[in-house]
């Protein structure tokens, strides 16, 4: 088999783009089945599952781009996953009432 995960992830960000979230969503959990510690797969199906409406779901992918992100070597990236997901969470928990 030569897929990858990276592959499935490329997937699902076509997938998502197309606002096609279930596909997207298959393709990101394809990843993560190939490498736990897919900090892009964790992201993008945190994305899909929230423009889903599936709000449970979403936060749990966001909690673990949390977690993995201190394991990146790229740095920036690290950073910048990590607020990206917490600012998701902060939204999908309640704290969306903007003034």
């Amino acid at each position: 088999m030569s897929e990858t995960a990276g592959t499935y992830i490329d997937l699902g960000w076509e997938f998502h783009a197309k606002k096609q979230y279930d596909q997207a969503i298959e393709q990101f959990r394809k990843a993560i089945e190939m490498d736990g510690n897919a900090v892009d797969a964790y992201y993008g199906l945190g994305l899909s599952c929230k423009a889903k409406g599936e709000k449970e779901k979403a936060i749990q992918a966001f909690e673990k781009v949390i977690a993995l992100a201190p394991t990146l070597e790229d740095r920036a990236k690290a950073q910048i996953l990590s607020r990206l997901a917490q600012a998701h969470l902060e939204t999908l928990r309640g704290s969306n009432g903007e003034a």
